[in-house]
């Protein structure tokens, strides 16, 4: 009996570190490489909401951005900080951006929606 038990916990042992480390791992590291060698640009449109201390982002009440997020608010940093000049809460925006690897979400360009 007693060797039954140590089999299974050496099993289960490995299993749980093999999982840990294995695949998962490598995954979150192409995707990062991918993320880093070829940002994907995505197109959205929304409502401002409110802007951050100075301006140093905005918060947008966007709608469903296929292939990313469902509708919702979010907050997006200006690459350039004259991207938001000219622009107010309630304003509707067409915008892109791109997301960092630490997941920030950076604007690449943004006007006034017609």
């Amino acid at each position: 009996m007693r060797r039954i038990d140590m089999a299974v916990a050496l099993l289960s042992g490995s299993l749980l570190i093999g999982g840990a480390s294995g695949p998962a791992t490598a995954g979150r590291g192409r995707a990062s490489t991918a993320r880093q060698a070829d940002p994907k640009t995505y197109h959205a449109t929304g409502t401002i909401k409110s802007f951050g201390p100075g301006r140093a982002y905005v918060n947008i009440a966007h709608e469903e951005i296929p292939g990313y997020m469902a509708a919702m608010v979010m907050s997006f940093w200006p690459q350039r900080v004259e991207q938001l000049d000219g622009l107010a809460v309630s304003d509707r925006v067409e915008f892109e951006f791109t997301e960092t690897e630490d997941g920030r979400r950076v604007l690449t360009s943004m006007r006034k929606h017609p």
